[in-house]
């Protein structure tokens, strides 16, 4: 298997034990460590960890880029079975660090949240709760039902409970909703301002982040039958708090300074770009183009194409080549032969890492004014997402409106199913920025339409996996309540909203 991969853990990972307990078989203390930490220096490091651990981990690209055609693994590197195969276990990757990562991150998302609270910081809390809505949003999406109520207080549940998946995601509808109340009149002085490396302080923006996050739980239920009624009225409970959502330029982004240092470069640029010397890193040569990304934008014309790929020889030579997805592959076809990740996600050693970005925002509006669940011009997000996306990649909005008019895979007009246009051009622009949102429309929706199936002759089951399995550390030490949550299967037991 492969050890390729790099995780950062926080202190608090090591505190894990079953979903969140602590080892309380350690009787040492030492008198200099604190045990009350500001909230403001918990902050910066949580949502540090979060852009390491989700948008900008490895992790978030390994399986998803792949199973979703944006990248395909070269020959002469060992390993990837389990992704190219969708075959694995309770001890694969995918499945364990996901868990692991995101409960860690919680654990100080929560320590904040309490802190805050005793403190009268409003700000922090609303800060807070947004981001344990991040986190558990993704845990539902992985796994479906997940210690919830129980979780994070290792002194009081050694074994939590799994809470219902549906039961979750109401609930984190409702923290997003007091999130935003609390962002209307939070105040900040300018040194935790500081702290805050995603908006410097800026309540407005969080509350739209709050918003924009809380669209995307409810559009996760918009094919669930008798849930069209729910999904409006909290959307209406967007509307009445006028903070709006994330729109052009109003991303959220990491970037609490990353420098050109061992262990302090943008992390997705760490992974998949270049070490600090200049040289590739491991993960770059192994992460090639997949002929239907490729051959998408190339078959449309696409300006993208020498923005999410590199010619071959890592962007030396004049043409491109890909790889079909699971093909059995040979040691000629390595970085030097076929094309790689372009320079468009792969910027710099100090970009910022995106969290949402204003083009996944729009295309959400998009997908929720064409279902009449918020009013507006579905069209005109649509055609804003797009040309947000040329522009976080470098190209310029005249690019992109010629695009937009000339294309049939691209025009308004031309393509008479609308959240199936709107989905396929979300997923083009979602390449190299996080691969797990494309993948959750695809399950909810079975968009794209055309999307590949592993060619791998390991395959046994040719459908790409609908969920990850629940960690074995998990059957280790809370077995009772996992394995009260039944036989769980990767191609069969569905999250809640996934229905279709």
């Amino acid at each position: 298997m492969k050890k390729k991969l790099i995780y950062v853990f926080t202190v608090s990972a090591i505190l894990l034990l079953g979903a969140c307990k602590k080892d309380f078989l350690d009787i040492n203390e030492n008198p200099n460590n604190a045990t009350v930490v500001k909230p403001a220096l918990v902050l910066t490091g949580a949502l540090n960890n979060t852009a390491a651990y989700t948008t900008g981990g490895s992790i978030f690209y390994s399986f998803a880029a792949l199973w979703m055609n944006y990248w395909m693994t070269p020959g002469g590197v060992s390993g990837w079975y389990e992704e190219r195969s969708y075959n694995f276990t309770t001890n694969w990757s995918g499945s364990t660090v996901l868990w692991a990562n995101l409960y860690d991150n919680l654990n100080d998302y929560t320590y904040l949240e309490t802190q805050s609270r005793a403190a009268g910081q409003n700000f922090f809390v609303a800060v807070a709760k947004t981001m344990k809505a991040w986190d558990y949003q993704y845990l539902v999406d992985f796994y479906g039902n997940v210690p919830y109520t129980q979780a994070s207080k290792s002194v009081l549940f050694l074994n939590p409970k799994y809470d219902k998946a549906q039961d979750i995601y109401e609930d984190l509808a409702k923290q997003l909703d007091t999130a935003a109340t609390l962002f209307k009149t939070a105040t900040i002085s300018p040194a935790d301002a500081a702290a805050d490396i995603y908006a410097k302080g800026n309540a407005q923006k969080w509350g739209k982040f709050a918003n924009t996050l809380k669209l995307r739980l409810l559009l996760r239920q918009s094919e669930m039958p008798g849930r069209q009624q729910y999904i409006k009225d909290e959307i209406a409970k967007i509307t009445a708090n006028g903070l709006g959502f994330i729109g052009k330029g109003d991303g959220i982004f990491n970037n609490p300074g990353y420098l050109n240092t061992a262990g302090k470069q943008n992390p997705f640029w760490a992974v998949y770009g270049y070490g600090v010397d200049g040289t590739r890193t491991a993960s770059h040569g192994y992460m090639l183009a997949s002929s239907y990304g490729l051959n998408f934008l190339q078959d449309n014309d696409d300006p993208r194409l020498g923005r999410l790929y590199n010619t071959v020889n890592d962007g030396a030579g004049s043409n491109y080549v890909s790889l079909v997805w699971g093909q059995d592959v040979n040691f000629d076809q390595t970085i030097v032969t076929v094309s790689s990740i372009g320079k468009g996600v792969l910027k710099s050693y100090d970009q910022p890492q995106p969290i949402i970005t204003d083009f996944e925002s729009l295309f959400l509006q998009a997908e929720a004014a064409q279902r009449g669940y918020i009013s507006g011009s579905a069209q005109t997000a649509y055609e804003a997402a797009v040309t947000a996306n040329f522009v976080y990649l470098g190209l310029t909005e005249a690019e992109a409106t010629t695009y937009l008019a000339d294309q049939t895979v691209a025009t308004w007009s031309a393509n008479a199913d609308k959240i199936a246009l709107i989905i396929k051009q979300k997923w083009a622009a979602m390449n190299g920025t996080n691969a797990i949102e494309p993948w959750t429309d695809y399950r909810r929706l079975e968009l794209p339409a055309d999307m590949p199936i592993s060619i791998a002759s390991t395959v046994t089951t040719k459908k790409i996996p609908v969920r990850m399995l629940y960690p074995q550390r998990e059957y280790n030490t809370n077995s009772a309540n996992v394995i009260g949550e039944g036989t769980i299967n990767q191609f069969t037991s569905r999250i809640f909203w996934d229905v279709k």
